[in-house]
């Protein structure tokens, strides 16, 4: 019981929001570094027997390494560098760009089809997004279809309130095109050799708290619309640890009560920290893997609020982190690179 109840928890989603996953579907997980290349990491998919795909652009295009800063078109440091031109310009009215207004042709793209008998839920799509050197009309919106925005129309906005780096937030009109985006309004500069770090993340729902079900045989299509009005060059939007997830609701008749925690940073490569309230002397951490198998445990030191946990035996994949003091339980899902 103990197996399929972490197994379960491994897939809660990164909206923190409410909402349980109808007991006959199955949590979906597909991720995209984008450090390397446009292509999803097989080793983090779930279900496993998803087919793999690339994220791929329209009238958008990879960075060429030739502005003042010039990001790879793929990083470590940034993800996936892009612009409607390759020299990080092009973003303009006048030079036929995006300028301020969301276009429903300027887009970054990623699917996720379900295996042959298994209906998938999935209930949100994350990234870490920001645009190089410029605040100037940048925005972020999400519509996806279930056929591939064929006939008969099946083109669907993102709903509900969205996690970015200024907080929770509603979405609002961008223009008549779209009507739920948000501002991409985190200022970001190469020369500072800034990371495009957890600091640059949005959570996007795409359905409120229902989710989107995902038939066998059906392909989800989620298109991530991105604008910017300024006229130079060197303006790239980057993103990296592109995400689609579920989320579920923890189902448990044990008496510790269940809260949220945090664990950073996520995804993790050999080392984790994960702050808690003082520790009292029996607080453990534990890491399980997607079978439930307890593979990591640290004791907590009484009275500290932070611990630190060696992931560098562990192979890459999902993990379940808790932490437990014998009055409260707390669990996150992480990724392990």
């Amino acid at each position: 019981m103990k197996n399929h109840l972490l197994a379960a928890v491994l897939m809660l989603g990164g909206l923190g929001l409410t909402g349980q996953a109808q007991a006959q579907t199955t949590p979906v997980y597909k991720y995209w570094s984008l450090k390397a290349n446009a292509q999803d990491s097989a080793a983090l998919r779930s279900p496993s027997a998803m087919t793999s795909s690339n994220v791929t652009m329209r009238r958008f295009v990879l960075s060429n390494g030739t502005a003042a800063a010039p990001p790879k078109a793929y990083s470590s440091a940034y993800g996936m560098a892009f612009a409607p031109a390759a020299d990080g310009g092009g973003w303009s009215t006048s030079a036929n760009g995006t300028g301020s207004t969301l276009r429903r042709y300027f887009y970054v793209q990623c699917t996720a089809t379900a295996p042959a008998g298994v209906t998938l839920r999935a209930d949100s799509i994350a990234m870490n997004l920001a645009v190089a050197s410029s605040v100037s009309g940048t925005f972020l919106g999400v519509v996806y279809s279930k056929n591939g925005f064929t006939t008969p129309a099946d083109s669907t906005e993102a709903a509900g309130s969205a996690r970015t780096p200024a907080g929770t937030q509603a979405g609002t009109a961008n223009g008549t095109t779209l009507f739920n985006t948000w501002t991409i309004g985190q200022a970001f500069s190469f020369a500072n050799n800034t990371s495009l770090n957890r600091a640059f993340r949005y959570s996007v729902p795409l359905n409120g708290s229902t989710g989107v079900t995902i038939t066998p045989g059906q392909t989800l299509t989620v298109r991530i619309y991105v604008s910017c009005s300024s006229s130079s060059t060197g303006r790239y939007a980057v993103m990296r640890d592109l995400t689609l997830k579920s989320q579920q609701t923890l189902l448990s008749a044990r008496t510790a009560v269940q809260t949220n925690l945090t664990a950073y940073p996520n995804p993790a490569q050999n080392q984790l920290s994960v702050p808690h309230t003082a520790a009292s002397r029996d607080a453990r951490v534990s890491v399980f893997s997607a079978t439930g198998a307890k593979v990591a445990a640290v004791a907590a030191q009484p009275g500290t609020t932070e611990t630190p946990v060696d992931l560098s035996g562990l192979a890459k994949g999902l993990y379940l982190v808790e932490y437990a003091d014998g009055t409260q339980r707390s669990s996150a899902r992480i990724v392990k690179e």
